[in-house]
């Protein structure tokens, strides 16, 4: 049975021109994660791989034995 894919959304990816599109997760990588664009948006069109660092895709859901993520509590900045 093929696992569900992980969906997410881009938070500041290539200085703000991604941000709030969502993406499939394609990899994880060492330095990052590489991601298929779901939507569009000006030059990026649906489908194009882009690779980010951890703290540019937010993943919405997580799989059975991923690391919980540690995100700021709304007040702290």
């Amino acid at each position: 049975m093929a696992t569900p894919p992980l969906v997410g959304t881009i938070i500041g990816g290539f200085d703000g021109a991604l941000n709030g599109l969502r993406a499939r997760l394609v990899r994880r990588r060492k330095f990052g994660y590489t991601v298929e664009l779901v939507e569009t948006r000006g030059r990026f069109p649906a489908g194009a791989l882009v690779h980010l660092s951890f703290a540019e895709f937010l993943l919405e859901q997580e799989r059975a034995g991923d690391v919980p993520c540690r995100h700021r509590p709304e007040g702290d900045q």
